[in-house]
Protein backbone atom coordinates (compact mmCIF):
# COMPACT_ATOMS: atom_id res chain seq x y z
CA UNK A 1 0.00 0.00 0.00
CA UNK A 2 1.14 3.38 -0.94
CA UNK A 3 0.46 6.11 0.51
CA UNK A 4 1.34 10.13 0.01
CA UNK A 5 2.65 13.20 2.73
CA UNK A 6 2.66 15.74 -0.20
CA UNK A 7 0.13 18.05 0.22
CA UNK A 8 -0.95 20.05 -2.91
CA UNK A 9 -3.49 22.75 -3.70
CA UNK A 10 -4.96 23.53 -7.01
CA UNK A 11 -2.18 26.11 -8.87
CA UNK A 12 -2.71 29.46 -7.41
CA UNK A 13 -3.86 32.22 -10.29
CA UNK A 14 -4.64 35.98 -9.62
CA UNK A 15 -8.40 36.50 -9.43
CA UNK A 16 -9.67 39.51 -10.60
CA UNK A 17 -12.11 41.79 -9.01
CA UNK A 18 -15.65 40.22 -9.07
CA UNK A 19 -18.90 42.18 -10.98
CA UNK A 20 -21.77 42.55 -9.29
CA UNK A 21 -23.92 39.68 -10.46
CA UNK A 22 -21.37 37.53 -9.43
CA UNK A 23 -21.40 38.60 -6.13
CA UNK A 24 -25.58 38.40 -6.25
CA UNK A 25 -25.19 35.18 -7.48
CA UNK A 26 -23.45 33.72 -4.77
CA UNK A 27 -25.06 35.36 -2.20
CA UNK A 28 -28.78 33.61 -3.73
CA UNK A 29 -27.01 30.30 -4.22
CA UNK A 30 -25.40 29.96 -0.67
CA UNK A 31 -28.96 30.20 0.68
CA UNK A 32 -30.44 27.93 -2.16
CA UNK A 33 -33.50 29.97 -3.03
CA UNK A 34 -35.90 28.74 -5.02
CA UNK A 35 -34.79 28.38 -8.91
CA UNK A 36 -31.23 28.81 -7.97
CA UNK A 37 -30.29 26.87 -10.64
CA UNK A 38 -31.59 28.96 -13.47
CA UNK A 39 -29.80 32.23 -11.97
CA UNK A 40 -27.02 30.31 -11.91
CA UNK A 41 -26.81 29.57 -15.54
CA UNK A 42 -28.39 33.03 -16.23
CA UNK A 43 -25.55 34.50 -14.80
CA UNK A 44 -22.73 32.80 -16.10
CA UNK A 45 -22.27 30.49 -13.92
CA UNK A 46 -21.59 27.51 -16.57
CA UNK A 47 -19.52 29.19 -18.89
CA UNK A 48 -15.95 28.52 -18.26
CA UNK A 49 -14.44 31.01 -19.59
CA UNK A 50 -15.74 33.30 -17.84
CA UNK A 51 -14.18 31.94 -14.79
CA UNK A 52 -10.97 31.45 -15.94
CA UNK A 53 -9.11 34.24 -13.75
CA UNK A 54 -11.39 33.77 -10.68
CA UNK A 55 -8.06 31.27 -9.09
CA UNK A 56 -8.53 29.32 -6.26
CA UNK A 57 -11.40 30.45 -3.54
CA UNK A 58 -11.81 29.19 0.29
CA UNK A 59 -14.98 28.28 1.53
CA UNK A 60 -16.31 26.40 4.61
CA UNK A 61 -18.53 24.08 3.74
CA UNK A 62 -22.06 24.19 5.41
CA UNK A 63 -23.16 21.07 5.82
CA UNK A 64 -19.87 19.91 7.46
CA UNK A 65 -17.96 23.39 8.53
CA UNK A 66 -14.57 22.55 6.98
CA UNK A 67 -12.54 24.64 4.59
CA UNK A 68 -11.93 23.57 1.03
CA UNK A 69 -9.90 25.10 -1.28
CA UNK A 70 -11.44 24.70 -5.34
CA UNK A 71 -10.65 25.92 -7.85
CA UNK A 72 -12.95 28.00 -9.65
CA UNK A 73 -12.43 27.33 -13.34
CA UNK A 74 -13.38 23.83 -12.83
CA UNK A 75 -17.23 23.46 -13.34
CA UNK A 76 -17.67 21.07 -10.34
CA UNK A 77 -15.42 22.37 -8.05
CA UNK A 78 -16.85 26.30 -9.11
CA UNK A 79 -20.49 24.66 -8.60
CA UNK A 80 -19.77 23.53 -5.25
CA UNK A 81 -17.42 26.70 -4.07
CA UNK A 82 -20.79 28.54 -4.95
CA UNK A 83 -23.25 26.62 -3.26
CA UNK A 84 -20.62 25.89 0.03
CA UNK A 85 -21.55 22.15 -0.38
CA UNK A 86 -21.08 19.48 -3.02
CA UNK A 87 -22.95 19.90 -5.32
CA UNK A 88 -24.16 15.98 -5.46
CA UNK A 89 -27.21 16.87 -3.02
CA UNK A 90 -28.96 12.90 -2.93
CA UNK A 91 -25.80 11.75 -2.03
CA UNK A 92 -24.89 13.70 0.71
CA UNK A 93 -28.82 13.40 2.10
CA UNK A 94 -28.45 9.55 1.97
CA UNK A 95 -24.85 9.55 3.80
CA UNK A 96 -26.56 11.65 6.48
CA UNK A 97 -28.96 9.30 7.15
CA UNK A 98 -26.78 6.54 6.97
CA UNK A 99 -23.58 7.37 8.84
CA UNK A 100 -23.00 7.87 13.02
CA UNK A 101 -21.06 8.87 15.41
CA UNK A 102 -18.33 6.26 15.69
CA UNK A 103 -18.79 4.74 12.56
CA UNK A 104 -16.11 3.49 9.44
CA UNK A 105 -16.12 4.89 6.33
CA UNK A 106 -14.72 4.10 3.44
CA UNK A 107 -14.79 6.54 0.57
CA UNK A 108 -13.63 4.40 -2.48
CA UNK A 109 -12.47 6.91 -5.44
CA UNK A 110 -12.27 10.19 -2.86
CA UNK A 111 -10.97 12.65 -5.87
CA UNK A 112 -10.45 16.00 -3.78
CA UNK A 113 -12.62 15.21 -0.73
CA UNK A 114 -16.07 16.03 -1.24
CA UNK A 115 -17.39 13.40 0.64
CA UNK A 116 -14.19 12.88 2.63
CA UNK A 117 -15.01 16.28 4.50
CA UNK A 118 -19.01 15.33 5.33
CA UNK A 119 -17.85 11.69 6.07
CA UNK A 120 -15.59 13.21 9.00
CA UNK A 121 -18.15 15.42 10.21
CA UNK A 122 -20.56 12.55 10.81
CA UNK A 123 -18.33 10.10 11.88
CA UNK A 124 -17.04 12.28 14.75
CA UNK A 125 -13.59 11.89 16.84
CA UNK A 126 -14.71 8.41 17.61
CA UNK A 127 -14.82 7.18 14.13
CA UNK A 128 -12.44 6.60 11.50
CA UNK A 129 -12.21 7.38 7.66
CA UNK A 130 -10.32 5.62 4.93
CA UNK A 131 -9.69 7.84 1.65
CA UNK A 132 -8.85 5.84 -1.37
CA UNK A 133 -7.72 8.03 -3.65
CA UNK A 134 -4.69 6.62 -6.66
CA UNK A 135 -4.40 9.86 -8.55
CA UNK A 136 -1.48 11.19 -6.83
CA UNK A 137 -2.04 14.72 -7.75
CA UNK A 138 -5.75 14.49 -5.94
CA UNK A 139 -4.41 11.84 -3.10
CA UNK A 140 -1.80 15.15 -2.15
CA UNK A 141 -4.77 17.67 -2.37
CA UNK A 142 -6.52 15.34 0.22
CA UNK A 143 -3.76 15.44 2.52
CA UNK A 144 -4.04 19.55 2.22
CA UNK A 145 -7.57 19.33 3.39
CA UNK A 146 -6.77 17.18 6.56
CA UNK A 147 -3.89 19.21 7.07
CA UNK A 148 -5.56 22.29 6.60
CA UNK A 149 -8.36 21.50 9.13
CA UNK A 150 -6.69 19.21 11.58
CA UNK A 151 -8.48 16.41 11.13
CA UNK A 152 -7.40 13.28 13.22
CA UNK A 153 -9.16 9.57 12.24
CA UNK A 154 -8.67 10.35 8.31
CA UNK A 155 -6.30 8.19 6.19
CA UNK A 156 -5.49 9.22 2.88
CA UNK A 157 -4.72 6.48 0.93
CA UNK A 158 -3.09 6.52 -2.44
CA UNK A 159 -3.92 3.53 -4.31
CA UNK A 160 -6.73 1.70 -6.17
CA UNK A 161 -8.47 -1.13 -4.60
CA UNK A 162 -8.89 -3.93 -6.69
CA UNK A 163 -9.37 -7.73 -6.87
CA UNK A 164 -5.72 -8.40 -6.21
CA UNK A 165 -2.51 -6.25 -5.62
CA UNK A 166 -0.22 -4.92 -7.68
CA UNK A 167 -0.04 -1.77 -10.66
CA UNK A 168 -2.50 -0.45 -13.34
CA UNK A 169 -2.86 2.37 -15.60
CA UNK A 170 -5.05 4.87 -14.00
CA UNK A 171 -6.62 7.31 -17.40
CA UNK A 172 -7.82 10.53 -16.74
CA UNK A 173 -9.96 11.38 -20.03
CA UNK A 174 -11.04 15.18 -21.05
CA UNK A 175 -8.95 16.90 -18.61
CA UNK A 176 -11.63 15.95 -15.83
CA UNK A 177 -10.32 14.44 -12.60
CA UNK A 178 -13.75 12.88 -12.34
CA UNK A 179 -13.65 10.86 -15.54
CA UNK A 180 -10.56 9.14 -13.95
CA UNK A 181 -10.40 4.90 -14.58
CA UNK A 182 -8.75 2.07 -14.31
CA UNK A 183 -10.70 1.13 -17.88
CA UNK A 184 -8.91 1.62 -21.06
CA UNK A 185 -12.16 3.43 -22.64
CA UNK A 186 -13.58 6.65 -21.27
CA UNK A 187 -16.92 8.33 -21.86
CA UNK A 188 -17.98 9.17 -25.39
CA UNK A 189 -16.21 11.58 -27.38
CA UNK A 190 -13.10 12.03 -24.70
CA UNK A 191 -9.83 11.12 -25.29
CA UNK A 192 -6.83 10.37 -22.48
CA UNK A 193 -5.42 13.78 -21.17
CA UNK A 194 -3.18 11.84 -18.95
CA UNK A 195 -2.24 8.40 -17.75
CA UNK A 196 -0.14 6.71 -14.55
CA UNK A 197 0.73 3.96 -13.21
CA UNK A 198 -0.94 3.62 -9.92
CA UNK A 199 -0.53 0.45 -7.28
CA UNK A 200 -3.44 -1.48 -5.87
CA UNK A 201 -4.23 -3.31 -2.76
CA UNK A 202 -7.31 -5.72 -1.85
CA UNK A 203 -9.72 -3.99 0.28
CA UNK A 204 -10.25 -6.89 2.92
CA UNK A 205 -6.48 -6.42 3.67
CA UNK A 206 -6.86 -2.68 3.88
CA UNK A 207 -9.56 -2.79 6.62
CA UNK A 208 -8.17 -5.87 7.96
CA UNK A 209 -7.31 -3.47 10.72
CA UNK A 210 -11.62 -1.87 11.94
CA UNK A 211 -12.48 -3.41 14.86
CA UNK A 212 -15.42 -6.05 13.97
CA UNK A 213 -17.85 -4.11 16.32
CA UNK A 214 -17.21 -1.11 14.03
CA UNK A 215 -20.00 0.07 11.68
CA UNK A 216 -19.01 0.62 8.56
CA UNK A 217 -20.46 2.51 5.27
CA UNK A 218 -18.90 2.92 2.01
CA UNK A 219 -18.83 5.14 -0.97
CA UNK A 220 -17.72 3.46 -4.19
CA UNK A 221 -17.39 5.71 -7.37
CA UNK A 222 -14.37 4.55 -9.58
CA UNK A 223 -16.00 4.83 -13.19
CA UNK A 224 -16.61 1.15 -14.32
CA UNK A 225 -13.90 -0.74 -12.30
CA UNK A 226 -16.40 -1.19 -9.19
CA UNK A 227 -17.04 -5.07 -9.65
CA UNK A 228 -13.17 -5.38 -9.35
CA UNK A 229 -13.34 -3.64 -6.01
CA UNK A 230 -16.36 -5.67 -4.70
CA UNK A 231 -14.52 -8.92 -5.43
CA UNK A 232 -11.85 -7.40 -3.30
CA UNK A 233 -14.16 -6.72 -0.63
CA UNK A 234 -15.69 -10.48 -0.28
CA UNK A 235 -14.93 -10.19 3.34
CA UNK A 236 -15.91 -6.52 4.06
CA UNK A 237 -19.41 -7.09 2.77
CA UNK A 238 -20.30 -9.92 4.14
CA UNK A 239 -19.52 -8.32 8.03
CA UNK A 240 -22.30 -6.31 7.03
CA UNK A 241 -21.00 -2.68 5.48
CA UNK A 242 -24.02 -0.45 4.35
CA UNK A 243 -22.00 -0.10 0.48
CA UNK A 244 -23.29 3.27 -1.28
CA UNK A 245 -21.96 2.64 -5.20
CA UNK A 246 -22.78 4.36 -8.83
CA UNK A 247 -24.13 2.04 -10.82
CA UNK A 248 -24.17 3.09 -14.43
CA UNK A 249 -23.95 0.15 -17.49
CA UNK A 250 -21.89 2.18 -19.49
CA UNK A 251 -19.56 2.50 -17.31
CA UNK A 252 -19.56 -1.17 -16.48
CA UNK A 253 -19.08 -2.06 -20.09
CA UNK A 254 -16.19 0.32 -21.04
CA UNK A 255 -14.11 -1.18 -17.70
CA UNK A 256 -15.37 -5.09 -19.43
CA UNK A 257 -17.82 -5.89 -16.90
CA UNK A 258 -21.91 -5.49 -16.67
CA UNK A 259 -24.66 -3.98 -13.77
CA UNK A 260 -25.62 -7.66 -13.50
CA UNK A 261 -22.08 -9.01 -12.17
CA UNK A 262 -22.07 -5.79 -9.95
CA UNK A 263 -25.41 -6.75 -8.24
CA UNK A 264 -24.41 -10.17 -8.16
CA UNK A 265 -21.33 -9.36 -5.89
CA UNK A 266 -23.92 -7.83 -3.08
CA UNK A 267 -26.79 -10.59 -3.68
CA UNK A 268 -24.92 -13.62 -3.40
CA UNK A 269 -24.14 -12.06 0.56
CA UNK A 270 -27.85 -11.31 1.28
CA UNK A 271 -27.94 -7.67 0.47
CA UNK A 272 -30.90 -5.82 -0.91
CA UNK A 273 -30.20 -2.74 -3.71
CA UNK A 274 -32.46 0.38 -3.25
CA UNK A 275 -32.19 4.17 -4.86
CA UNK A 276 -33.04 7.01 -3.08
CA UNK A 277 -35.78 9.74 -4.83
CA UNK A 278 -34.98 12.68 -3.77
CA UNK A 279 -37.09 15.64 -4.66
CA UNK A 280 -36.69 19.63 -4.71
CA UNK A 281 -39.88 21.86 -5.24
CA UNK A 282 -39.53 25.12 -4.04
CA UNK A 283 -38.60 25.05 -1.00
CA UNK A 284 -39.76 21.68 -0.33
CA UNK A 285 -37.41 18.52 0.09
CA UNK A 286 -38.39 15.41 0.59
CA UNK A 287 -36.97 11.71 -0.78
CA UNK A 288 -37.71 7.96 -0.51
CA UNK A 289 -36.28 4.64 -1.03
CA UNK A 290 -37.66 2.18 -3.67
CA UNK A 291 -36.16 -1.15 -5.10
CA UNK A 292 -33.34 -1.39 -7.38
CA UNK A 293 -34.38 -2.23 -10.69
CA UNK A 294 -32.55 -4.99 -12.67
CA UNK A 295 -31.66 -2.22 -15.08
CA UNK A 296 -31.48 0.90 -14.53
CA UNK A 297 -32.34 3.69 -17.20
CA UNK A 298 -30.28 5.99 -15.94
CA UNK A 299 -26.83 6.25 -14.17
CA UNK A 300 -27.54 5.87 -10.08
CA UNK A 301 -26.13 6.11 -6.81
CA UNK A 302 -27.92 3.13 -5.49
CA UNK A 303 -28.13 1.32 -1.60
CA UNK A 304 -26.92 -1.94 -0.86
CA UNK A 305 -28.06 -2.51 2.26
CA UNK A 306 -27.01 -6.08 4.35
CA UNK A 307 -29.00 -8.91 6.04
CA UNK A 308 -29.57 -8.07 9.55
CA UNK A 309 -30.60 -4.80 11.89
CA UNK A 310 -27.98 -2.36 10.68
CA UNK A 311 -29.99 -0.70 7.62
CA UNK A 312 -33.13 -1.35 9.45
CA UNK A 313 -32.01 0.57 12.60
CA UNK A 314 -30.72 3.52 10.41
CA UNK A 315 -32.89 3.66 7.54
CA UNK A 316 -36.11 3.07 9.47
CA UNK A 317 -39.40 4.81 7.72
CA UNK A 318 -37.12 5.26 4.55
CA UNK A 319 -37.00 1.45 3.68
CA UNK A 320 -40.31 0.41 1.50
CA UNK A 321 -42.76 -1.52 3.26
Amino acid sequence: MQETSVAREPDARTATPWPWHRRLLVHYLRHEWPAWGRLYRLLGGERDAAWAAAGVQRVRGKLHGYTMPLDLGNWSERLSWCLARYHDLPLQVLLQRLVRDGDCFVDVGANIGMVTLLARRLVGDRGRVFACEPNPRLAGRLHGLVQENGLTGVRVVQSALGERPGVLQLREFGGHSGWGTLAAVGPEGTEVTSVADVPVVVGDELLAEVPAAMPMVMKIDVEGFEVPVLRGLRRTLQRGALVVIEIGEQHQRRAGFSGAELRRAFTEHGYIGYVLDYRRRGLWRGGRLRPLLEVEPHEVDALFVPPGELGRQRLGDWLPR
